[in-house]
């Protein structure tokens, strides 16, 4: 029989034996390992966040938990979701750890419910407090090398106690979503370009092999736009590189706040050259995309208010379909011809491939 814990502290390890195990825990067993190879199925932060709390949500009979990372300093711990009222959100809040009780809790590295508070919709520890309907349930996500990288609290009934079954289970489900968080950290880092954040070249040429061999299996079309920003060596040569970096981090958020997020891909080629992959969309699509863009482009103001610098943007678009089945360097030479012919025929304009 799995005896309960008791809550207030629930220790590491206890003794059992495997042959006590019995059809209800086959069940959970499969579970549990159907969660973890869900958790680290996914590099993408945002979808591995979602995941990991409604498995959380799962094992720990909680409805409202918090994912809380370390940032870079390990000063604050920022909030990556919640899960409330059935669903996942990102609130943008963070907390101070240095001298704190989240910093203990982190230190101990043991699974275990304190007293609870919620502040702005995030449950948290708290040393000392009243008793009440709901205690927080703390799993410090310990990572690669015994190394504390966040922590994930849970608003569980202060009546429940936890058996150390369950608190097993818990504990390598934290262990998994702490390697997984570090994993899509590091990915993120290796497919990010350091400048704009958009996604690198060989990201994207990953991506469009990806897609293309996709449309070999399906009916389906895919269009890609290739953007190059006109007479960018002259805001260089004017207001220096530090500003130029700063024209491209601009034009690179321009494009990411008017794209569909999801499936397309918005890249930084090199240099001032960008790329927009757009899975499953047609021509029509990615030509009102590309022009729309130009036009944002043409009718904003870069730099900053001590140097407003105003520039343009020429495009090629490209698309393909099932029924053409091209190679990826065929597909992006539709797209670099169009964007010449832009260039060549006065810039600030959009051209279609092989029209």
């Amino acid at each position: 029989m799995d005896k309960p814990l008791s809550p207030a502290k629930i220790p590491a390890a206890a003794a059992f034996s495997a042959c006590e195990l019995g059809s209800d825990y086959d069940e959970q067993f499969f579970i549990l390992n159907f969660g973890t190879r869900l958790l680290t199925a996914f590099t993408d932060r945002e979808i591995l966040v979602d995941i990991a709390l409604e498995t959380l949500a799962d094992f720990s009979r909680g409805e409202r938990l918090a994912i809380l990372s370390l940032d870079d300093k390990r000063e604050n711990l920022e909030s990556d979701g919640i899960f409330s009222n059935l669903r996942p959100s990102r609130p943008r809040v963070s907390f101070p750890v240095p001298g704190t009780f989240l910093e203990k809790v982190m230190l101990e590295k043991a699974v275990a419910v304190h007293p609870l508070v919620v502040e702005r919709e995030v449950p948290l520890p708290v040393e000392d407090g009243p008793a009440g309907k709901e205690q927080c349930l703390c799993l410090p996500l310990v990572g690669a090398s015994f190394r504390v990288v966040g922590l994930a609290t849970v608003a569980v009934p202060a009546d429940h106690p936890f058996t150390f079954f369950e608190t097993q289970q818990l504990r390598i489900l934290s262990t998994v979503l702490a390697v997984s968080l570090e994993n899509a950290r590091l990915f993120s880092r290796v497919i990010t370009d350091g400048l704009t954040g958009l996604y690198t070249r060989r990201f994207y040429e990953i991506r469009l092999e990806e897609e293309l061999y996709k449309l070999k299996r399906r009916h389906g079309c895919l269009s890609l736009i290739m953007f190059d920003l006109d007479d960018f060596k002259k805001v260089n040569d004017s207001f220096g590189h530090l500003a130029g970096d700063d024209v491209l981090r601009q034009f690179g958020r321009l494009m990411q706040e008017h794209t569909r997020k999801g499936s397309t891909l918005v890249s930084r080629y090199g240099g001032e050259e960008f790329t927009i992959l757009m899975p499953d969309a047609r021509l029509e699509e990615a030509v009102a995309l590309a022009h729309r863009i130009m036009n944002l482009c043409a009718n904003s103001v870069f730099g900053d208010e001590t140097r407003p610098i105003r520039l343009t943007v020429s495009g090629g678009v490209a698309c393909t379909d099932s029924t053409e089945s091209l190679d990826p360097k065929a597909f992006f030479s539709r797209a670099d011809a169009a964007l010449y012919k832009a260039k060549n025929e006065g810039r600030n304009r959009i051209v279609i491939g092989n029209e």
